[in-house]
């Protein structure tokens, strides 16, 4: 097996090396780093187990994601979702206790 060596005559041509990356100036700024878009979203709810009430923060693009991604949180009788302090939606359910659902505020 060959190890890869400097090309001494400075030319990259016939040169079994590894690639290098480019070289950058010292001062150089790194490159930008890409936001996130997924979004912070506040769950509150009411623990099914334990009765208390619980908060659980997370990021998601968007808020059929986030819905998706509580489905296997212990809400018990009352649950509500914010983004930036403002509530998105409330969890909501039958009287007789059949099925939950999600009303958009």
């Amino acid at each position: 097996m060959k190890l890869p060596q400097q090309n001494p005559k400075g030319r990259d041509g016939g040169c079994d090396c590894l690639p290098r990356p480019a070289a950058q100036a010292p001062d150089a700024a790194p490159p930008p780093v890409e936001a996130s878009a997924a979004t912070t979203y506040v769950l509150r709810y009411e623990d099914r187990w334990f009765g208390m009430e619980k908060r659980v923060a997370f990021e998601a693009p968007d808020v059929a994601a986030a819905l998706a991604m509580m489905e296997h949180e212990p809400i018990g009788g009352w649950a509500e979702l914010s983004k930036d302090g403002e509530i998105v939606c409330r969890r909501g359910g039958e009287p007789d206790g059949a099925a939950d659902y999600w009303v958009a505020d």
